[in-house]
């Protein structure tokens, strides 16, 4: 039990990094990052990346202020199917 909880925080370490990693890349607005892009970055589950903001474990480079949590519905595209 003890290494499967190990195993799991360390699990939850790398995707920590992942997340720091693509908040460096991904675009921001005003000071605002999109929970959308994060996951288009990291592939990994918006749910899983706002647990991992909402833990404090995450480190917001300086020009980031936040993360928007809410994703926007998509516009629907008209022209050809």
């Amino acid at each position: 039990m003890a290494e499967q909880g190990k195993q799991e925080g360390e699990l939850l370490e790398c995707y920590r990094k992942a997340l720091e990693r693509a908040l460096e890349v991904v675009p921001v607005r005003n000071g605002v990052v999109s929970i959308r892009d994060l996951w288009l970055e990291t592939a990994l589950p918006t749910d899983l990346i706002e647990e991992l903001l909402r833990t404090d474990g995450v480190k917001l480079p300086p020009h980031v202020t936040r993360v928007e949590l809410k994703t926007e519905p998509r516009k629907e595209r008209h022209g050809r199917k």
